[in-house]
């Protein structure tokens, strides 16, 4: 496996006076996560060479394991003084592509005509995207079939909280998560400096430097195919086993322990003008309702158990499911 780590190359904190570049967390957690996957890496940047380091990210207070690790490596600091040029990173020569975050990427990248059409080569070769806490700006105005990339899709990074705590909210050029929310994104995220990714479809955000690892290791995932280990958030469909929430497509909300199954096709074809597509059978099949793009499924008992951690269900074009829900109507009448 073949993977492009994109850095900034620029290090000025706006009109502060400041130092600033890549948040080196934000590189060395990843770049272990896949040297020790055995993937081959190729390390870019906008001028190439070496690319700076936001000072702020090395202060003694955060320190971890992957910059100390990082600080007795010479062939990682070798290559990271050796970056190539961005302009000469194509899509053809690689499987996906990781940008590494710090506020640098906000100035020479989130803008930069050579990123914005790497990303589309990538996104429209059927590539996977990643991108950790203010890299995911660099998706602003990544365009896919004539829409916003991050359309519709769900997306974290930097928060406008994290950024009003690092006291920069009125430096950066731009909020992360509002250019993001403006573009039609489905913006999520966990509270300040907490370990946050998220995979829809082939788009993988991290939400800050801690979220650095789980970002590299979903794309990683997402890359190897691997599937979660069953569980109660694991579920069967046709064949496929899917997290909870899948990552593609249309939404299914499975209720549990319905005690009359017409009644409840009945009530949300009523009150929420829901089309009743199956009202389930003596065997114990469960009703379709569809409503808009989320399928109900209404089922008499069933669903997941801790000796029975899946459950089969056919719907249609499991390929394209983003979100899926198992409800167990006595957890909502225990509220």
């Amino acid at each position: 496996m073949k993977i492009a780590m994109i850095l900034t190359s620029h290090d000025q904190l706006g009109n502060t006076g400041r130092k600033t570049g890549f948040w080196l967390e934000e590189f060395a957690a990843p770049y272990f996560v896949f040297r020790d996957a055995g993937v081959e890496l190729t390390l870019a940047s906008p001028k190439g060479g070496q690319p700076p380091i936001d000072p702020k990210s090395d202060l003694a207070e955060n320190q971890t394991d992957a910059m100390t690790r990082f600080k007795k490596d010479p062939v990682a600091q070798k290559a990271l003084s050796q970056t190539i040029k961005l302009a000469d990173v194509k899509s053809d020569d690689y499987d996906t592509i990781f940008y590494v975050g710090g506020h640098g990427p906000m100035w020479d990248l989130a803008d930069n005509p050579v990123s914005i059409a790497l990303i589309e080569s990538f996104y429209n070769s059927g590539k996977p995207v990643a991108a950790v806490c203010h890299s995911p700006g660099v998706l602003r105005k990544v365009t896919y079939k004539g829409e916003p990339l991050v359309k519709g899709k769900r997306v974290t990074g930097f928060t406008n909280g994290e950024e009003e705590a690092v006291q920069l909210t009125h430096v950066v050029p731009f909020l992360v998560e509002d250019e993001l929310l403006q573009l039609g994104a489905v913006f999520e995220k966990k509270a300040n400096w907490q370990p946050f990714s998220i995979v829809d479809g082939r788009l993988v955000t991290g939400q800050n430097p801690a979220s650095s690892t789980s970002a590299a290791q979903a794309l990683l995932k997402l890359m190897t195919g691997s599937e979660s280990e069953s569980s109660m958030d694991s579920v069967q469909v046709e064949q496929r086993s899917y997290e909870m929430p899948p990552r593609e497509g249309i939404s299914i909300a499975h209720f549990l322990t319905v005690a009359d199954i017409d009644r409840s096709a009945r009530f949300y074809e009523t009150v929420f003008g829901g089309r009743i597509l199956s009202r389930g059978d003596s065997s114990g099949a469960p009703a379709y309702i569809q409503i808009a793009n989320t399928w109900l499924l209404v089922n008499v008992g069933g669903g997941p158990t801790p000796d029975k951690p899946t459950v089969t269900l056919t719907v249609p074009d499991p390929n394209r499911i983003s979100s899926f829900m198992n409800i167990r109507v006595a957890d909502i009448q225990a509220c």
